[in-house]
């Protein structure tokens, strides 16, 4: 088979696979929040991370015929994944992005921490079992018919969608790291602009107008934003800067409180 239809099909199925993933994570949040929630790092129905845990799931562990032993290994290879992803995705933004030791769902009032087994927070038990569950799915049932229809596609139509989707999230890519880029930015002008308050502030002053510079420092900050910043703020609500974690928590109270009385 030519080397270049060979990369286009993983391609193709690492999107598929990275919008099905889109698909379970906005359910899952969805259900957890109680509200919509558009989730995802870029903007368009795709969450990386399961496309390639998937296509790892298929090209890797594709051979193995035991269920149980598929489960197993599907399991550490998809958590090791999403650990390492975790991992690079906070050096390279210097945030993290979400935290399984705040992972709770509240059901009929009661609340279940589905994270509790976790490890430093970035992976845990529940989501560990879930994608080995979702790995036997994928390589006994979902995948085959995935290779079915993706062999039905004529090979120029084949080929132009592969082409019209890597362009797609390409623009999406660089559109989403350019507008969150100065975030953190904006996080230390605030710290800065609080801390001044602050040491302006005397002891006569009235709690009331400290109150009242705060918020006005609070509310340029969110006028600053941009949509994109907003958007990652709603769909990761975990989501704490390395360096001004309490501020992010600070920020995002005041953000969503505003905008849900608007």
């Amino acid at each position: 088979m030519d080397s270049v239809l060979i990369l286009e099909k993983y391609f193709f199925w690492l999107v598929v696979y990275s919008m099905i993933g889109w698909v379970y994570e906005c359910v899952l949040e969805t259900f957890r929040q109680k509200k919509l929630v558009n989730r995802g790092f870029l903007n368009g129905p795709y969450c990386p991370i399961y496309g390639f845990g998937s296509l790892l799931d298929v090209l890797v562990l594709g051979w193995i015929e035991n269920p149980v032993y598929l489960f197993l290994v599907s399991a550490i290879l998809t958590s090791t994944l999403e650990y390492i992803t975790s991992v690079v995705m906070e050096k390279a933004f210097d945030v993290r992005w979400w935290d399984y030791n705040d992972f709770k769902f509240t059901i009929k009032g009661k609340t279940i921490d589905v994270g509790k087994f976790n490890i430093n927070g970035r992976v845990c038990l529940v989501g560990a079992l879930a994608f080995g569950t979702l790995s036997i799915l994928l390589v006994k049932f979902i995948h085959p018919f995935i290779m079915i229809m993706t062999d039905k596609l004529t090979y120029p139509m084949f080929h132009y969608i592969c082409f019209g989707l890597l362009i797609l999230i390409a623009i999406d890519s660089l559109f989403t790291i350019l507008s969150f880029s100065s975030f953190n930015d904006k996080l230390n002008d605030l710290s800065s602009n609080l801390q001044q308050i602050r040491n302006g502030l005397s002891n006569k002053m009235q709690s009331t107008a400290a109150y009242e510079k705060i918020n006005s420092a609070y509310g340029r900050f969110a006028k600053s934003l941009n949509e994109q910043q907003i958007r990652l703020l709603k769909s990761f609500p975990n989501l704490k800067s390395i360096r001004y974690k309490n501020l992010t928590e600070e920020i995002k109270k005041f953000i969503f409180r505003h905008k849900d009385n608007q």
